[in-house]
């Protein structure tokens, strides 16, 4: 079957009124079509009050009033009335994931305040949503905001069988539907760690045939994505490398990066950091993370 271009029906926005949150909601006025919904959501909590010496009394009408009053100063100047503006109680991130799950929206953008991996393992409203979202999450990245037209694609060709699919052939099919994306570039790296056992032969041969078996796997995940919409240049590209390390290589010249994750959710998984994860806290674009 074809893959054809297709605007995203409801793209949900988390919005805190950070510079990254706005940035989010640029990025996805970008992907979204004319008929497009964005839903633009802020999710609110009481504070935490500790203590006996001071009692200070909350309304929460007014803090309810306050987030409303936030949301609208970031939403309307952008004078977007595809965009509709949504405050809830509860968790910032639980309350983007139901906000998507029961608008069946196709994609959430979020902003990413971290600077590195450990932002990620401590915690964050993109971290959440990353490990809970089930379908595709934009990380913002980077300083560019326009419509994507260089992607590119992490793929392993791992659990994938004749008539079967794996998470990286369904992040290349995102991929191709992406309206405005001109070039996909679709890499899988291999790494060899260090060995410390002295003076080794030439290994030419064999880099070039692990080069050579790179290879073989984008053009498995290829074959398994269907063909590409007409337009579209596709770019086979092994590297040398591990994952993570060519794919935030490969994002200092692109305006994406897609990559799939397994989404086990183990603890380990949390705690150490995927490569989806470690290409998310430190990509030079945005990072789409398609389950």
């Amino acid at each position: 079957m074809k893959n054809e271009v297709t605007w995203p029906e409801v793209i949900v926005v988390g919005i805190d009124a950070s510079d990254e949150s706005n940035s989010a909601l640029a990025w996805a006025r970008e992907a979204a079509g004319p008929e497009t919904r964005i839903l633009a959501v802020h999710g609110w909590e009481m504070p935490l009050v500790t203590g006996f010496d001071v009692v200070v009394p909350i309304d929460p009408n007014e803090l309810e009033e306050a987030a409303t009053d936030a949301l609208h100063a970031v939403v309307d100047p952008t004078g977007d009335e595809r965009i509709e503006p949504i405050v809830r109680n509860g968790h910032a991130g639980r309350v983007v994931i139901v906000t998507a799950e029961n608008n069946d929206a196709d994609m959430i953008v979020v902003g990413h305040r971290g600077r590195g991996r450990m932002s990620m393992m401590l915690g964050s409203t993109a971290n959440y949503i990353l490990h809970h979202s089930k379908v595709p999450v934009v990380v913002m990245r980077g300083e560019d905001i326009g419509r994507p037209a260089r992607v590119v694609v992490g793929v392993d060709d791992h659990d994938l069988s004749e008539g079967c699919d794996n998470e990286s052939v369904r992040a290349l099919q995102w991929a191709y539907r992406l309206p405005g994306v001109e070039t996909v570039v679709v890499t899988h790296g291999w790494f060899l760690p260090a060995l410390a056992v002295g003076t080794m032969p030439p290994m030419f041969d064999d880099l070039d045939r692990l080069d050579a078996a790179a290879r073989e796997v984008v053009d498995r995940v290829v074959a398994a994505a269907g063909p590409a919409p007409e337009h579209l240049e596709i770019v086979p590209e092994p590297a040398r490398g591990t994952g993570a390390f060519t794919l935030i290589e490969a994002s200092r010249h692109s305006d994406l990066v897609v990559v799939g994750s397994r989404g086990r959710g183990s603890f380990r998984e949390v705690l150490l950091g995927s490569t989806s994860a470690e290409v998310a806290a430190y990509s030079h674009a945005p990072v789409v993370v398609v389950r």
